[in-house]
């Protein structure tokens, strides 16, 4: 059963991470900047890595995020709530799910 569990995690976190990085080319495809794509990417794993996701490393280009580059501090800023507030979602759904695996 304990096994399972963290498959059933591991197999999330894949999936998120592969979606992540598949979002950047949707975005390109429907004619979003390449920068403002790859920050909207970064910010993601920021997010998630915020709210405590397993997988997610933070990612923020400091000298494209304050240096004039507005696109990709545009898609960093839109994307990094929205996945902080998901993954947290996520995590608080796993703990009401398991709670046993806090104690």
């Amino acid at each position: 059963m304990r096994d399972s569990r963290w498959q059933s995690i591991l197999v999330v976190g894949a999936v998120a991470v592969v979606g992540c990085s598949s979002v950047q080319e949707s975005l390109v495809e429907r004619g979003y900047p390449p920068a403002y794509a790859e920050g909207y990417e970064h910010g993601c794993a920021s997010g998630k890595a915020a709210a405590g996701g397993l997988l997610a490393e933070a990612q923020k280009d400091e000298s494209r995020y304050g240096a004039g580059e507005g696109e990709y501090a545009e898609g960093w800023d839109a994307s990094f709530a929205k996945c902080r507030s998901d993954m947290r979602a996520m995590v608080i759904d796993a703990r009401t799910r398991n709670p046993s695996r806090d104690k």
